[in-house]
């Protein structure tokens, strides 16, 4: 006769176990792009899986503009993906995992510009192969500040004579604030709150994503892989409350995964 503690553990057993079938679903997307990109390498896989056109990031693409079943599903798990993150604290080397704090390796800062009351006009111009500009022109056409440092370093920013040289401490903040906008380490939020519908792309009822594709796929790619780097190293705890995370991790996987067929 069954007793009661075989009862609860077969019922146990009747639960889904993500965490195992998010390893099961994303073992055949490691064996396709290892052959697609000619790497055993999965850093460098995932670089080219989220900086080239391929089947797994157009699927994303074409899943967050469509509106039929597999993309309104994919939305959801997407949005309930986003909304657990934000909602429990999920680490990676100390920092949170997070779709407001995405750091993409080949994604590269755009230029700044701003200006002040005195129409001062400030600029920060970012190259990949030229180094980070700063220039600063007055309102007068004189130029205050033109320096070009390579590779990105604010501790040489600050330590350099031109920019010491600043009349004053407005000028000074203003222009290492441009400075500090095109660092290419820093994160990337992809989520927004505008109103203005050409700008968003609405997961749900309440959850918009910035209108890019590109950068929402290459988003999608880093945190999956996070995820799993985090279970395949053994750094997260595989308990009933973190199921949730791998759930919706594998929702979004099993659907990208049958574009490999």
């Amino acid at each position: 006769m069954a007793t009661k503690l075989h009862i609860d553990n077969w019922i146990n057993r009747a639960e889904p176990d993500y965490y195992t079938m998010f390893i099961k679903a994303w073992i055949p997307l490691n064996a396709w792009y290892y052959t697609e990109f000619t790497t055993k390498s999965d850093t460098v896989a995932i670089e080219k899986l989220c900086g080239t056109k391929n089947k797994i990031r157009n699927r994303i693409e074409s899943l967050l503009i469509n509106d039929d079943s597999a993309s309104k599903l994919f939305k959801s798990n997407l949005a309930k993906l986003h909304s657990y993150l934000e909602n429990r604290t999920v680490n990676n080397y100390g920092e949170k995992v997070s779709f407001k704090n995405i750091k993409l390796s080949d994604r590269f800062p755009s230029p700044v510009t701003d200006a002040d009351k005195s129409k001062n006009i400030y600029k920060a111009i970012p190259h990949k192969t030229n180094g980070f500009r700063v220039v600063i022109i007055t309102s007068q056409n004189k130029t205050l500040m033109d320096k070009t440092f390579n590779p990105y370093d604010v501790n040489n920013f600050l330590l350099d004579n031109q920019y010491i040289a600043l009349p004053n401490k407005k000028i000074k903040e203003k222009i290492k604030k441009c400075f500090e906008e095109i660092n290419p380490n820093n994160p990337i939020d992809i989520t927004t709150n505008s109103k203005i519908k050409s700008e968003f792309i609405l997961l749900d009822n309440s959850i918009k994503f910035k209108n890019d594709t590109e950068l929402i796929a290459q988003s999608i790619i880093q945190i999956l892989y996070t995820l799993r780097c985090l279970l395949f190293h053994g750094e997260l705890d595989p308990t009933e409350i973190n199921q949730p995370l791998y759930e919706y991790g594998y929702n979004i996987l099993k659907e990208l995964i049958k574009e490999l067929k």
